[in-house]
Parts: C-alpha cells; structure tokens; sequence
C-alpha cells in the first residue's frame, strides 16, 4: 500500500522526535551520573527530580516512537542495498543502546537515592 504524504511526514517526524529523545535520555543519564560524582554527598533534589523527569519522558517517547518506527520501518528506512544483513547490525545497535540505557536510568536511580538521603540529613 502505498503511504500518504501525511503519513510518510508524520512518521519522519516520529522518527526525528524519536532521535532526539534518545539524545535527551543519554545527556540527562550523562548529567545525574556527573553530579553524583561532583556532589557525592549532598545533591540538589530539585536537579535529581528535574532529571529523572527528563529520563523517564524521554524513555516512555523513546518506547512509543520506537514502536512506530519499527512498524514503519520497511516502508521508510528499509535499505534495499543492505538487505536482510541489516537485521543482525539494528539488533548489534540495540542491545547496545539498552545497555547504555541501564546504566544511565542506574545513575538516575542512584541520584534520586543520594538525593532523597539528604534531604533526611541534618545541616
């Protein structure tokens, strides 16, 4: 079937949108990993809830856009020339990005954790 021109814009907007939450999710998990190895101690609880919102939004987009770029994926970004030898390099590229993803979303874990301890300390 053949896509309209609203569709094949809405899904490359999908797909821009969907690229640029990766990029919000990997700078705020780069970012709470920082601080925490700045200001180990007593971390801003503003900051850590200001990031963990960013993470998490970015992560649910990251699912939903993702889920539509797949489903559109052979009709949009499938790439004839590379055949079926692009399978095995998305799935080399996802599980990449999913162990970078649990590591970032741990040092956002780890952040709310520093910072919610102290807030309970005294001075």
């Amino acid at each position: 079937m053949r896509a309209t021109m609203a569709e094949a814009i809405a899904v490359m907007l999908n797909n821009y949108f969907h690229d640029l939450a990766v990029a919000f999710l990997f700078a705020s998990t780069l970012v709470a990993r920082r601080v925490l190895r700045l200001a180990p101690g007593r971390p801003s609880a503003e900051l850590s809830r200001w990031l963990e919102r960013v993470a998490w939004g970015s992560l649910a987009w990251v699912i939903a856009g993702g889920a539509v770029r797949a489903w559109f994926y052979r009709e949009y970004e499938w790439l004839p020339s590379a055949g079926r030898a692009q399978v095995p390099a998305l799935v080399a590229k996802h599980v990449l990005l999913v162990a970078i993803t649990v590591w970032g979303l741990a040092g956002i874990v780890r952040l709310r954790r520093a910072a919610r301890e102290g807030e309970n300390r005294p001075g």
